[in-house]
């Protein structure tokens, strides 16, 4: 645990297992949210930073890690993108028609005809799926609760796949063919978000292009670290001081940058830790997804049947639950989906695949 860590190649990480934990951390901090309504109410874990927000951003470096890797392992833009689209949309695609059908029923006010033939159901699909209006505000759902969203969590999906797009895009114009190309990519964010905020801008910004900003140096975080993966080292006892220099940096314009920074270093850290004994956490499933799609609608059906339940009794209720939904959205539709990756790429690629013959 105390020796410098390096970053392997192949599977030998950490990173199913703390993705799981940064869903979790979204669960707990949304269980506030759904309780006590806002997410204002949010307990802050450092400054003004909530459980859900930390989360995420850690979701976007790593995913910047690894999206990265896997675009420079493939080479290839079809199979990219089949892993991609496959990732994402089939898990989502039940997911919202779940929603539609069972958890909208389940706890709508209005009668069933009349919630299933409002245009505010039949729109979902295409609103979700094309990242128009994720929340899913179905007619009539969780009248008593706070909130009456049944998917408040899945407009980060947007950023995601925009991700997914300007690798896919830098890549087809040959913008990673050098690493320093990739870091350039990030750099930029690294200057845009700290002038944004000197200049006064960030604040009048659409919420969309403060997002992309945010999640951009996340994201680009992510990547550059791919780049240079060969020649950055990791240790437990430089974490305290990036906390420290981050913490010095509050209410200033880089605050965010070092804080992004610096959650990066402690993410790489644990992904990367050597701890043999821990070794059969890297063999289970990768639920976290699932985790983070199912977990809002969870808390918020607790939250309607048990009216008045507490954050730590919601908390304990919904996490089997969660988990369970997210177990059976891996074995049933996610998993299948990747597997059918090589035969989507070909798809995608507008390849035949060779016949087989007769001798073979």
């Amino acid at each position: 645990m105390f020796k410098t860590v390096t970053i392997r190649d192949g599977h030998d990480n950490f990173f199913t297992p703390l993705r799981f934990i940064f869903a979790y951390m979204v669960l707990i901090g949304h269980a506030f949210v759904v309780v006590l309504g806002h997410s204002s109410n949010e307990p802050k874990v450092f400054y003004h930073l909530t459980f859900s927000f930390m989360a995420v951003n850690f979701f976007f470096i790593a995913s910047g890690f690894l999206v990265t890797g896997s675009m420079m392992y493939r080479k290839n833009l079809a199979s990219f993108a089949s892993a991609r689209i496959l990732r994402i949309f089939p898990a989502l695609i039940v997911h919202v028609f779940v929603m539609m059908f069972v958890f909208g029923l389940m706890t709508t006010a209005l009668p069933f005809i009349d919630y299933l033939t409002h245009p505010d159901t039949l729109k979902q699909p295409f609103v979700v799926l094309s990242f128009i209006d994720t929340e899913m505000a179905l007619p009539g759902i969780l009248p008593n609760n706070h909130e009456h969203q049944a998917s408040a969590t899945l407009w980060t999906l947007r950023y995601e796949v925009l991700a997914y797009i300007g690798t896919f895009l830098a890549f087809s114009l040959g913008l990673m063919k050098q690493r320093w190309m990739i870091l350039l990519q990030f750099l930029i964010f690294v200057l845009a978000v700290p002038l944004a905020y000197h200049f006064g801008i960030y604040e009048k910004l659409p919420a969309t292009l403060q997002s992309l900003l945010r999640f951009g140096l996340c994201y680009g975080l992510g990547a550059a670290i791919y780049a240079y993966r060969d020649k950055l080292k990791f240790h437990i006892l430089m974490i305290p001081p990036l906390v420290l220099l981050t913490a010095l940096t509050n209410n200033t314009v880089i605050f965010e940058v070092v804080g992004i920074i610096t959650a990066g270093y402690m993410l790489f850290w644990a992904a990367y830790v050597v701890i043999p004994k821990l070794d059969f956490l890297k063999k289970y499933d990768d639920i976290s997804y699932g985790v983070y799609i199912y977990h809002w609608a969870t808390l918020q059906g607790i939250m309607h049947f048990i009216p008045g339940i507490n954050i730590l009794a919601l908390i304990f209720l919904a996490t089997p639950i969660t988990i369970g939904l997210s177990a059976l959205s891996w074995k049933y539709v996610e998993k299948p989906a990747l597997d059918y990756k090589s035969k989507f790429a070909q798809k995608l690629s507008f390849k035949k695949p060779k016949p087989v013959s007769a001798t073979s």
